[in-house]
């Protein structure tokens, strides 16, 4: 992307609530938990998306809305809530990079990206989600994938 546009985002909120902190990854599952849709933004946060938002990397395109990772387990999905998210954190965390963090927010879906990832408007952040909590994702997404299947 070339220029920097604007794209109309409604977002309730600018920042997760009085410094919300996901410290574990059972946080974020109790987070899911209450909350049911919640998905996972890697991005420079709340601040930046309401004024940046979306881009599809390929063709250059403004989305019309963020792109997420969604951290309710699908119902085909039998290990459970806690792997499902841990695997999420895992997937998503090649985004990861100098000033991008991972954010926990809820929103409006109001389509797909071109790689099939769900795209949210009336963003609510809810909770940003401290390093430790990657980590800890990958060791319990590794003991899932490595379970014995006899």
């Amino acid at each position: 992307m070339s220029a920097q546009h604007t794209i109309d985002l409604p977002v309730t909120e600018r920042q997760p609530a009085a410094g919300a902190l996901a410290r574990t990854l059972d946080d974020v599952v109790a987070l899911q938990r209450r909350v049911g849709a919640l998905y996972l933004r890697i991005s420079e946060g709340p601040e930046t998306d309401a004024v940046v938002g979306s881009w599809d990397a390929e063709s250059g395109y403004p989305l019309p809305g963020l792109a997420v990772w969604p951290l309710a387990a699908e119902p085909w999905w039998p290990a459970g809530p806690a792997v499902w998210i841990a695997r999420q954190l895992v997937q998503s965390s090649y985004l990861l990079g100098d000033r991008k963090r991972p954010w926990l927010l809820t929103g409006t879906e109001v389509g797909r990206g071109a790689d099939g990832e769900p795209l949210v408007t009336n963003v609510t952040p809810l909770a940003d989600v401290a390093p430790g909590v990657s980590l800890e994702a990958q060791s319990a997404y590794a003991a899932w994938r490595c379970r014995d299947f006899r």
